[in-house]
């Protein structure tokens, strides 16, 4: 299995797009974390908005290729809508909550590639 997987991967159209997001989301994990302890500048509530922006990008990009080469089913849609809905609402909350929430968020991410193979 761990064999097929990675042939898999390269050779989808669609799935070579959640492999940014999940790398996108990671740095962002991490740079959400880092500024949690540390100062927040502008620069880097920026760069935070970025990534999450790069996260999104990613994904409609996977949507789109995937009606265009398949078809979306309801759990592409439904991890789509949390990115959109839940962790932007989220940042009004405590920061520990938010960062449970994108948590979550990263873990759907690799069902979408699992989902598909």
């Amino acid at each position: 299995m761990a064999t097929e997987l990675f042939p898999t991967l390269s050779s989808s159209s669609t799935l070579i797009w959640v492999l940014p997001a999940i790398g996108f989301h990671v740095l962002n994990v991490f740079l959400g974390v880092f500024m949690a302890f540390q100062k927040k500048t502008p620069t880097m509530i920026r760069i935070h908005g970025f990534l999450y922006y790069g996260v999104l990008i990613c994904l409609v990009n996977f949507l789109i290729m995937n009606q265009i080469h398949g078809e979306n089913t309801v759990w592409d849609y439904l991890v789509f809508v949390y990115f959109i809905t839940l962790i932007p609402i989220s940042k009004r909350w405590d920061i520990l909550i938010h960062a449970f929430i994108t948590l979550i968020g990263l873990t759907l991410l690799p069902i979408l590639i699992i989902l598909q193979i």
